[in-house]
């Protein structure tokens, strides 16, 4: 999956997200989003912020991130709703 830089400036340095969750940037595989951002930028920054899944919505890896532990939020919830009697066994 192809992720875009935010800033135009950047605009010619894709990075690819790797089925490991690394991210490719020029033959190299970072572990994290900001290692690869920091590379790119050539200072720390944010890869959670910098990078984006679809330029045309500015969609970035934060609200992707973000959407996915809403989600996982409330699949806990449903789950504890579940297991409400379970703390006379304890």
């Amino acid at each position: 999956m192809p992720l875009f830089p935010r800033r135009k400036k950047y605009a010619g340095r894709v990075a690819t997200l790797l089925p490991n969750g690394h991210l490719d940037v020029d033959g190299t595989s970072f572990p994290t989003p900001s290692a690869a951002a920091a590379v790119i930028r050539g200072t720390a920054t944010s890869g959670w912020w910098f990078f984006l899944v679809d330029q045309a919505s500015k969609r970035s890896l934060r609200d992707v991130w973000r959407d996915y532990v809403d989600a996982l939020a409330v699949d806990v919830e449903e789950e504890d709703a579940d297991d409400e009697g379970d703390e006379d066994d304890r």
